[in-house]
C-alpha cells in the first residue's frame, strides 16, 4: 500500500510533468487513451491495461462534471500501478475507504485536483470543491 505523502509526492509529480491538473489533460500528455462506452448510469468508470496500453473507459452518460473527477480517479489507479483488477467506479461505491487501491486512487484524484491551487483563496471547502471539480463525496480525502 503506498503512503499518503508517497501518493501526495506522486501526483505533484504528474501535475507538474504534464503541465496541467486536468485529468483529461493529464491522459492526452501521457499516452493515456481515454475512452466513452455505454456503461449504463450505475459506472463512472474503468482502468485497465491492455497489452501494456492503458485505457480508461468513462460512462457515456456522465456530464463533464463526473466525467472529470472519474478520469482523475481512475488516473489514480494508474500511477499507483494497481493493475487489471481494480474495482470500477460506480455511484454506488462512492463512500469514504480507509486503505485499499480505492482510497489511494481517490487520494490521488484529490491531490491532482488540487495541485497548485491557493486554499487561502476560498471561503468554504464547499467553495474550493466546486472550483477544482472535486465532489462533495471526497471532502474526507482533503486535508487542509
Amino acid at each position: 500500500m503506498r503512503t499518503a505523502d508517497w501518493i501526495k509526492k506522486k501526483a505533484h509529480e504528474v501535475v507538474y510533468n504534464a503541465g496541467t491538473n486536468n485529468p483529461m489533460k493529464i491522459c492526452e500528455e501521457n499516452g493515456i487513451y481515454v475512452c466513452h462506452q455505454n456503461l449504463g448510469r450505475a459506472f463512472l468508470g474503468h482502468y485497465t491495461n491492455i497489452k501494456r496500453i492503458p485505457l480508461i473507459t468513462l460512462s457515456a452518460q456522465n456530464n463533464e462534471f463526473e466525467d472529470n473527477y472519474a478520469c482523475g480517479h481512475e488516473l489514480g489507479h494508474h500511477y499507483c500501478h494497481h493493475g487489471n483488477n481494480t474495482e470500477w467506479l460506480s455511484r454506488n461505491n462512492l463512500k469514504f475507504n480507509t486503505i485499499g487501491s480505492e482510497y489511494e486512487a481517490n487520494l490521488f484524484m484529490v491531490n491532482i485536483m488540487l495541485e497548485g491551487v491557493d486554499v487561502s483563496e476560498f471561503e468554504t471547502k464547499e467553495q474550493l470543491f466546486k472550483a477544482c471539480g472535486i465532489p462533495l463525496w471526497a471532502e474526507r480525502y482533503v486535508k487542509l
